[in-house]
């Protein structure tokens, strides 16, 4: 019989009733101080979703002490380090979740409305595999390291709030843990959109409420409470229920951690879902047709236009190739640009019936511009 994601088994109670976590349509956050239990909750949610085989797992682990190398073989994409090389991986890794969610909204946006009517991912759609919205989960253990980068984390941020705030429709969730909940380690745009939380021991009032969301601990919600050591393991549970609730996480040792990654293998291999370094090939891109934003843009942009609405340039790219556009809006088209330094401004001109107005657009050299630092940083490397 096939385990489809939908709750994952989590810990218990304190009554010692059984307490799952939804995973489809939500996102989770969990923090601690260190040596609480948070990557060991981590370990329980990633366990729960590579058992599911058609979930696409990518698993991000930048502590660099091999805490999840047991799931390295069901990974799509997969990285054990705290090196600079580890913590450019996951934050590509972002980056390209972010191209994926705009993949599958425009994906969505086609199919029929009898299939789609709330158009949202369902696991009936999720198992059309022809699809490609199969759900697809990214876990960040560790993210302050991430997010706090010098070089990588601002954009590494930007990219995650993206995806916590549209993902959740589309099928892609985001695990995220951090031993450091400040908001330069772990950007207020992320934790205040999270759906689902949880809090280990934490030091002090602003870390709980940063976990917990605003006024957490004003309520009585006080993960401050945990006894150092002692309750490792116990947090409070708050989004996945009514009401937050204490939870005692179930404990996964290397051994037994082994034991369900090789199920989960087992199973993926028997249903054909193995993917990307779980089959020893690297993955540069997600699932879906591949290509080159900027080198599009630039040739649905003539050099005689300055300046050019965003929505002009989304109808121009999804006749250019309505495989991979089909269904943007300008809105599309500004969250596109932002990586690249491409920002938009008020833009004067002239609708299809002649009126004269301002919208939102871009100027032709800031996308020359960011082309040619591409290049030049390609080059480089």
């Amino acid at each position: 019989m096939r385990r489809r994601l939908k709750r994952n088994p989590f810990g218990i109670d304190p009554r010692g009733r059984a307490q799952s976590v939804p995973m489809i349509q939500h996102n989770i956050l969990i923090g601690s101080l260190p040596g609480q239990g948070k990557t060991a909750s981590v370990r329980v949610l990633a366990c729960g979703a590579a058992l599911d085989p058609s979930v696409e797992l990518w698993l991000h682990e930048n502590k660099g002490t091999g805490d999840s190398d047991s799931l390295e073989c069901v990974s799509h994409r997969f990285v054990s380090g705290i090196d600079d090389d580890s913590i450019k991986y996951a934050a590509d890794s972002l980056k390209l979740l972010r191209e994926e969610v705009m993949r599958r909204a425009a994906a969505i946006k086609k199919l029929p409305r009898d299939l789609c009517p709330d158009k949202r991912i369902t696991r009936q759609i999720a198992d059309k595999r022809s699809l490609k919205l199969w759900p697809l989960v990214g876990v960040f253990d560790e993210c302050q390291n991430l997010f706090g980068h010098p070089k990588y984390g601002k954009q590494a941020g930007d990219d995650a709030e993206f995806i916590i705030k549209l993902g959740r429709a589309l099928g892609v969730i985001l695990i995220l843990a951090t031993q450091r909940p400040d908001k330069e380690s772990l950007p207020t745009g992320i934790s205040g959109n999270v759906s689902i939380r949880f809090a280990l021991r934490v030091a002090g009032q602003v870390e709980n409420d940063m976990i917990l969301g605003t006024s957490a601990y004003k309520n009585g919600v006080r993960a401050t409470s945990f006894r150092p050591e002692i309750d490792a393991g116990n947090g409070y549970l708050a989004g996945a229920t009514a009401l937050p609730v204490v939870v005692r996480t179930a404990y996964l040792d290397d051994n037994a951690t082994h034991a369900i990654a090789q199920r989960a293998h087992a199973l993926r291999k028997a249903e054909d879902t193995l993917s990307g370094h779980a089959l020893g090939e690297e993955s540069q891109a997600p699932a879906g047709p591949s290509y080159d934003l900027l080198a599009d843009v630039a040739a649905i942009v003539p050099p005689s236009e300055e300046r050019v609405w965003n929505e002009r340039i989304a109808a121009r790219l999804a006749e250019l190739r309505p495989e991979v556009y089909g269904g943007w809006k300008g809105e599309n088209v500004t969250s596109a640009l932002k990586p690249h330094g491409i920002k938009t401004r008020d833009v004067a001109g002239t609708t299809d019936d002649g009126t004269r107005t301002t919208r939102r657009g871009i100027a032709r050299t800031d996308l020359t511009k960011a082309i040619a630092e591409r290049d030049e940083r390609r080059g480089a490397a």
